[in-house]
């Protein structure tokens, strides 16, 4: 072999064993588990009441994100609302949609927490939000429970993303 190739195929070897040393000092991803240490969002229903109005059931709900990532909002495009005998799915049309008003916590002012067709509600991490809705439909007297539906998260989480309110 020329010599220009034997040093090319050092050099080469001498790369791969950097990007491999380095990897395994920083990550522990060479020799070990591969650990994915990603946050997964939690959302949070902190308050939650409703009202029955001439236009049908009006909804306030305080969400925050307590857990996830900094680097996108946590979002939730499904929304359940039910009882013992009676359920409905919201979509994240219904809900942006059904949503009148939007209320800043006063700590994030500079990081808005909204609504849109494709997400739901969106939440930035350690941010709350009241979300306003006016639902089209009369909700009877009754319990009822709403859970928000976040992607990616297990059962155990979503469990924890449940909230109750009463109509009298």
């Amino acid at each position: 072999m020329e010599r220009v190739t034997i040093i090319g195929i050092i050099f080469a070897i001498l790369v791969v064993g950097w990007i491999l040393a380095t990897g395994q000092w920083a990550y522990g991803n060479v020799v070990g588990p591969l650990v994915n240490h990603s946050k997964i969002p939690l959302l949070k229903i902190t308050y939650v009441s409703a009202y029955e109005n001439a236009k049908g059931t009006y909804l306030i709900l305080n969400i925050t994100d307590c857990c996830g990532p900094d680097a996108y909002p946590a979002s939730a495009p499904i929304m359940e609302i039910y009882n013992s005998t009676w359920h409905v799915f919201l979509y994240s049309y219904n809900i942006s949609n059904d949503t009148v008003k939007v209320i800043q916590a006063p700590w994030n002012e500079n990081k808005k927490d909204y609504t849109n067709w494709y997400s739901g509600f969106v939440v930035i991490l350690g941010s709350e939000a009241q979300f306003q809705l006016q639902l089209p439909f009369h909700l009877s007297p009754g319990t009822y429970h709403i859970k928000l539906y976040t992607p990616a998260v297990s059962s155990k989480v979503l469990a924890k993303q449940t909230a109750t309110f009463t109509i009298s």
